[in-house]
């Protein structure tokens, strides 16, 4: 599959699991900025928007500083970002408010470019941003946090 399709068959995957689960999902075929689906509960009370991340090997994707923000989790979060990995026999699935993830994408990336600066002597001009498994793990199969179920 090229990088389109999988992004493709994650956000379907994701979708299709909303809909087993009970709740109600769209995707989006165009670019919406942030954006990959829009879901809610069956009496359409709690709305929530899904950014989904796939990879069939290695890391998912983000960019610093735009996938990046430093601050609190906000507790009543409507915004999640969800890791889905399609390299498995079945696809796995890890929930993550969008406000953690957002952090924890800052704080991993600034640290990184601290310590890119102390050995190398000069600053790292890069916006790419690796995420591991281990980092999302907590979040494995964690749909309670949708609030839509």
């Amino acid at each position: 599959m090229n990088p389109q399709q999988v992004g493709r068959a994650g956000e379907l995957f994701v979708a299709a699991e909303i809909h087993r689960r009970g709740g109600y999902a769209v995707t989006f075929a165009g670019n919406m900025p942030g954006i990959d689906i829009l879901a809610s509960d069956l009496a359409d009370s709690q709305r929530i928007s899904i950014q989904v991340k796939t990879k069939t090997s290695g890391t998912w994707h983000a960019r610093f500083p735009r996938d990046a923000e430093e601050g609190p989790v906000d507790p009543l979060e409507s915004s999640f970002w969800i890791f889905v990995d399609l390299g498995t026999e079945s696809p796995s699935y890890f929930i993550v408010p969008r406000s953690w993830m957002r952090n924890d994408i800052w704080q991993q990336h600034t640290d990184y470019l601290r310590r890119y600066e102390e050995k190398h002597g000069y600053a790292r001009q890069s916006d790419h941003h690796g995420i591991q498994t281990k980092r999302v793990e907590q979040w494995r199969d964690r749909w309670d946090v949708l609030g839509i179920f």
